[in-house]
């Protein structure tokens, strides 16, 4: 029997992989931190991803944390867009300000970004909660939208094409955001409010704000970031300045960590 560690290790698995003991395990973990959710509705929601990252304590290996992934193709205003969508996501209190999750994510969209002959990749991401659109925010250079420039027209249009045709008339944008006409879920009272200092410190944390400020109750902003080499790059900087001793590890050797796992 093995004692819980308190650290994550990820592992991605296809859907067509996802046993329902693995399920059920999300199910509870989801329970914990949403209200207005029921069972049938998640299901729905995952039997159309991709992928799942199941985030694991590299210890007892219990299911800590988990981010559903659907990726699709679609030619939005002539241009072609590889998308990938980020679904349900939920990391255990106790296990918040890990990088697990950010790496094997990282990991998909270099896959994805091969697949693509290297061309970008573009995360479609939906946010009710500030800590998934901070996650958005830190680990890419170019996103939409964001506190410090306007979206520009084409990835408005790319954001407009792909909300409303997976979430039909919930969508409103003229606000940017998802409004249900019945709750979708949304996270428990006290589970990562928004406090007055974090709004005054984070210009991040405070757009989400302004721009959602229906996300107590559940809506949904809508985001889209570009992942392609020079994304990948800042993100293994800024990986480096996080975890590692920046005089000591190279951005080759953050490379090699990430991309072991790859096969490319």
């Amino acid at each position: 029997m093995f004692n819980r560690s308190g650290k994550l290790k990820s592992r991605t698995v296809s859907l067509r992989h996802l046993d329902k003991a693995t399920c059920d395990k999300m199910w509870q973990l989801f329970k914990q931190y949403y209200t207005e959710i029921c069972r049938d509705r998640f299901e729905l929601d995952l039997a159309q991803k991709t992928a799942v990252i199941l985030l694991l304590d590299s210890g007892d290996k219990s299911i800590q944390g988990f981010s559903t992934i659907e990726v699709y193709k679609r030619v939005i205003d002539g241009k072609p867009v590889h998308a990938v969508y980020s679904g349900d996501t939920i990391i255990s209190q106790d296990y918040w300000g890990q990088s697990a999750l950010q790496i094997a994510f990282a990991q998909f969209l270099v896959k994805e970004l091969v697949r693509n002959r290297f061309r970008p990749i573009h995360w479609f991401l939906i946010s009710k909660g500030y800590k998934t659109y901070l996650l958005f925010s830190r680990n890419l250079k170019e996103y939409y939208p964001r506190h410090d420039k306007p979206t520009p027209a084409w990835e408005r249009s790319v954001i407009h094409a792909l909300a409303s045709e997976k979430f039909k008339e919930s969508w409103h944008p003229e606000e940017g955001v998802l409004r249900f006409p019945e709750p979708q879920g949304r996270l428990l009272e006290g589970v990562a409010p928004i406090d007055h200092s974090l709004i005054v410190q984070h210009s991040d944390i405070r757009f989400f704000s302004e721009n959602n400020p229906g996300h107590i109750v559940g809506d949904e902003l809508c985001c889209i970031g570009k992942f392609d080499l020079d994304a990948f790059k800042y993100f293994c900087s800024r990986l480096r300045k996080k975890v590692y001793n920046p005089m000591r590890v190279s951005y080759q050797k953050i490379i090699h960590r990430l991309s072991d796992s790859l096969g490319i």
